[in-house]
């Protein structure tokens, strides 16, 4: 079998899975994208903290 015969069957075997995906719904997607940028701004806050305490702790160590 060709490059190109293969590329073809491949691309039509993802067509075909495609179709089978259920994607999310619009509000669904917002809701989880929110929930991203929470969670990052929350382990970003927790780090800076994190980080902050550690050097002033080896502040006061040194």
């Amino acid at each position: 079998m060709s490059r190109v015969a293969e590329m073809r069957k491949f691309m039509n075997e993802v067509k075909v899975e495609t179709k089978k995906v259920t994607w999310p719904e619009r509000k669904e997607t917002i809701s989880a994208t929110l929930m991203v940028f929470v969670m990052v701004i929350f382990v970003a806050l927790f780090l800076w903290l994190v980080d902050w305490g550690l050097s002033a702790l080896v502040q006061q160590v040194i």
